[in-house]
Formats: C-alpha cells, structure tokens, sequence
C-alpha cells in the first residue's frame, strides 16, 4: 500500500503538522486524564511501593562500586610508579 502526500503551498504544509501536533497533544491528554493514578506512583517518593529507599539503595551500591575502582585505580598506578 503507498500513500502520496502531496501539499500545494506552504500554508498547507504548515497547517497539516499544525493539525497533527494538536492531535498528538489530545491523545496525550486523553491518557493522562484516564489513566488511573497508580500508574504513576512510582515516581512519588512519599508512595508506598518503597521505590525512593530501592534507588537509594542503588545509588549507595553505586557509591561503593565507585569506590571500590578508585582504590584499584591508586593501586595500580602505585604499582605502575614503582616499576623501573
């Protein structure tokens, strides 16, 4: 199946992605308005799923694997310096 587009001036052209940009936004519109809250309570720190204390956690594992590389990195370079 081939669809031809074909747009006479410029002013088509412009109210054709005018038209569509507005549909986009309704269609976003529409899905916030209907979708239930739930669906957005893992981004909320005060929810109860517990998602801010399983980032924080993440974050502290980060924090320690960081860590971790800059002693091995010292080390290394340490050794390195020691080499003739």
């Amino acid at each position: 199946m081939k669809v031809d587009v074909r747009f006479e001036n410029g002013f088509e052209k412009a109210f054709a992605v005018g038209v569509f940009f507005v549909a986009l936004a309704v269609v976003f519109l529409v899905g916030y308005l209907i979708s239930p809250g739930a669906a957005y309570a893992e981004w909320d720190s005060s929810s109860s799923f517990g998602d801010s204390y399983y980032l924080r956690g993440i974050a502290d594992n980060i924090d320690d694997v960081v860590e971790e590389l800059s002693e091995i990195s010292r080390t290394l370079s340490d050794i390195e310096g020691a080499m003739p």
